[in-house]
């Protein structure tokens, strides 16, 4: 399971609640603040959620709005979410790991077309396999986050931080056995741990430090933090507590009748070492970052031109053919850790819902209205109760006049 494929991240529309006549009458704000804290108490038995953070803003139209509901923990005396109040951002960070590998190929570090076995020559089953392959999940590799052996660690070992290379051994081939080979598109963990492997050695700098530069640094992130294992106490104090609340079975279990992560069921997962994510979907970030960086992204302030249109080039997650954008009949794509779908009777837009084992970080960036919508909750519930996309479609159409 881990982070949950961007495929299955929306239904085929958003559910839009109907504001009443006070509300009509409040401000914008207000009326964000009531939506947020009338989905917490519709939603809080179900998805196990305790709190969510929403951060809005419309470019130069006008100023943002950041609203919060509910408290950091289950605990009652734990403190109410607010501005400081971090989350882990899941596969949202995936960005990050593209950001960087496009900025060293600008330099002339690498190539989106070199193959694997130019840089990590240790995995020979994957030599030819590109980078953009790694990045637009075309290559085939297996899943990690998806193996038993991954649950167990989750179950066992939930404070034991991992290498990268223990991570791709999870799901590199041996004598023993292999996972499926997929074809077309495939969401696949592996892909960005490989990714991040090969931006490390071409850059001859640890992977850490470059997110730290050439992310959290260049573009001013005061509230973002990205560790390949165990995070300092400064940060994780700051973190939300994250509740596990998902019974499906992983990828990787045949004719499955109980999912290898049924123990974890009801764990506060916050105390657990996220290296098992890393440049994957590693970072930690408040809702304000998470719409500053992606804000950047879209507007093309992160990289040069020519990197940029690799980046949003799209791929279709049903045939993993490269397509020019999302129609009726392909309606949704992904690029290069970025994904875009219709969204129901919101059109084509591009979007992104990060998981970990006990947060969601959610995204969406209106581009014609310049509006960008940024949620954050603490915890993981199974797909089917995850409701996260219909608050986000409450608070567009309260705020969605005023970005015009």
């Amino acid at each position: 399971m881990g982070i949950r494929r961007v495929a299955s991240m929306f239904a085929a529309s958003l559910i839009v609640f109907v504001a009443s006549g006070a509300q009509a009458e409040s401000s914008r704000t207000a009326r964000v603040q009531a939506a947020m804290e009338r989905w917490l108490a519709d939603r809080a038995a179900v998805e196990k959620v305790t709190g969510v953070a929403a951060y809005i803003s419309f470019g130069d139209r006008g100023p943002p709005i950041a609203a919060f509901a509910g408290r950091t923990g289950a605990d009652p005396k734990a403190p109410p979410v607010g501005p400081g109040t971090l989350f882990q951002m899941g596969s949202t960070s995936k960005s990050f790991t593209a950001a960087v590998v496009l900025k060293l190929e600008a330099t002339g570090k690498l190539s989106l077309n070199d193959k694997l076995g130019k840089w990590l020559p240790q995995y020979p089953a994957w030599k030819d396999v590109t980078l953009k392959r790694l990045l637009n999940m075309t290559s085939g590799i297996p899943n990690y986050s998806e193996t038993e052996a991954m649950s167990r660690i989750w179950v066992n070992e939930p404070r034991r931080d991992l290498t990268a290379e223990d991570l791709i051994m999870l799901a590199y081939p041996t004598a023993a056995g292999s996972l499926p080979v997929s074809s077309g598109y495939h969401y696949s963990n592996t892909n960005y741990v490989l990714a991040g492997m090969v931006a490390a050695k071409a850059a001859g700098r640890p992977f850490r430090e470059l997110v730290r530069q050439m992310v959290i640094g260049e573009a001013g992130l005061d509230s973002t933090f990205y560790e390949n294992g165990t995070y300092p106490v400064r940060v994780t104090d700051r973190l939300a507590h994250g509740y596990f609340d998902n019974p499906s079975c992983a990828d990787y279990q045949p004719n499955c009748a109980q999912s290898w992560n049924l123990p974890l069921m009801g764990r506060d997962v916050r105390g657990m070492s996220t290296s098992w994510a890393q440049a994957a979907g590693g970072a930690i970030a408040n809702a304000h970052d998470v719409d500053r960086w992606m804000r950047a992204v879209f507007e093309g302030r992160v990289v040069p031109p020519k990197q940029q249109a690799e980046w949003q080039a799209l791929v279709s997650t049903k045939t993993g053919e490269p397509i020019a954008d999302v129609s009726a009949e392909d309606p949704k794509g992904f690029s290069l850790g970025l994904s875009k779908a219709i969204l129901g009777p919101y059109g084509a837009q591009w979007f992104y819902q990060g998981e970990t084992l006990g947060y969601r970080t959610l995204y969406v960036w209106f581009e014609k209205e310049n509006l960008m919508i940024t949620l954050q909750t603490n915890s993981q519930p199974a797909a089917e109760a995850d409701k996260l996309h219909d608050l986000l479609g409450t608070i567009y159409e309260i705020v969605r006049d005023g970005a015009k």
